[in-house]
């Protein structure tokens, strides 16, 4: 009987609260508003930033997926030069999957491009070259492979024509293969380095590395960092902007209830000496105010939440239309992935900045 009794008055005084909260709140209808409007704006901004941070990996992941590294081969190199070179590829730490494409599979992906009639001319004269496309197993990663990427034609151009082929550049002559020969216990940096200096003396062509050489193994390295490096750079500067301004309306909307806070404590100055005299606890005055705070905050919160949500929608739904060209360039995250996470996480800011301005205020101003 005595439990039921306590559930009972329990129940009355979080009522007694939950009523004198709201009550503060319509009291105060213009500082409430305020408060309102600030936290709105602040969890505007949370949910704003959540969406296009969210979004920005979402399509760095898939920039990621589509845009790697190409290497373009020329017809120097034979399938088992090709062969060691994809395992040499596979070795390196940056690299997810190494995929080797044929010059008719090349032609073939040219068809989904363009028109079939206009590729059919280059059946028997198939100009597109072999190449590797290569995926890394990170988007930061592809600096780092690039770097070593062109070390890596170098020293394929120097295998192809100092080791393996020494028969195939006209400008080595006979002694030099005699040469190589004889010191084939040297290392394959060394020979293929004798063979380009000799070649370049003789004829006056560029060496192996210039800026002007023709490459016959790789001949092109086709990536894309600098629009990668741009991505990652917004990316991380709008990261940092949208923490200063979370930051900065948190503080604002703190400051703000903590001044409501304080005018409803002001209003009812003569009531709580009322009650302290009777023998209220310092908690259930303290109370009242707290969930004041809490629902200016969620209201707060909640607004917000609503209007991203709608918005989102509509603009996932444009960007995913027939009628923009935007679907083929990226895609964005659908609503219901993104906004199962954030809303909770709206609410929950939203509280705590109410809370956090109801406490300071009630703890600094209210002598109880």
């Amino acid at each position: 009987m005595s439990k039921g009794v306590d559930t009972a008055m329990k129940l009355r005084t979080w009522k007694y609260y939950i009523n004198q909260g709201l009550r503060g709140i319509f009291k105060n209808g213009l500082m409430s508003f305020a408060s309102i409007v600030i936290v709105s704006a602040c969890i505007f901004i949370v949910i704003l930033s959540l969406c296009i941070i969210t979004n920005a990996d979402y399509m760095l992941k898939q920039i990621e997926s589509e845009i790697g590294v190409t290497l373009f081969l020329g017809e120097k190199p034979e399938q088992t030069d090709v062969d060691a070179l994809i395992v040499e590829l596979e070795n390196m730490p940056e690299v997810s999957s190494v995929t080797f494409k044929s010059s008719e599979e090349a032609l073939e992906d040219a068809k989904e491009m363009y028109t079939e009639e206009l590729l059919d001319g280059l059946k028997d004269d198939n100009p597109l070259p072999r190449s590797l496309e290569i995926k890394l197993k990170d988007i930061k990663y592809q600096k780092s492979f690039i770097q070593k990427a062109e070390q890596l034609q170098v020293d394929f151009e120097n295998r192809l024509f100092g080791v393996e082929d020494t028969d195939t550049p006209a400008e080595v002559s006979t002694t030099q293969q005699t040469e190589q020969t004889s010191t084939a216990q040297a290392s394959t940096e060394q020979a293929s380095e004798a063979a380009t200096q000799a070649a370049s003396q003789t004829s006056g062509t560029p060496q192996i590395g210039d800026a002007d050489y023709e490459y016959q193994g790789i001949e092109l390295i086709s990536h894309a960092q600098q629009l990668t490096e741009t991505l990652i750079t917004l990316d991380t500067a709008f990261k940092l902007i949208s923490v200063i301004l979370v930051a900065i309306l948190s503080i604002v909307s703190i400051g703000i209830i903590m001044n409501t806070i304080k005018l409803t404590v002001f209003i009812r100055k003569n009531e709580i000496g009322i009650m302290k005299y009777v023998g209220a606890t310092d908690w259930f005055i303290r109370w009242p105010f707290i969930i004041e705070g809490l629902i200016i905050g969620l209201i707060g919160a909640i607004i917000p939440s609503v209007l991203c949500t709608l918005g989102y929608i509509k603009l996932y739904n444009f960007f995913n239309s027939d009628y923009t060209i935007l679907k083929g360039i990226a895609q964005l995250k659908p609503a219901m992935d993104i906004f199962t996470v954030i809303i909770p996480i709206a609410l929950l800011v939203g509280m705590l900045i109410g809370a956090i301005g109801s406490i300071s205020s009630i703890r600094k101003h209210l002598n109880v």
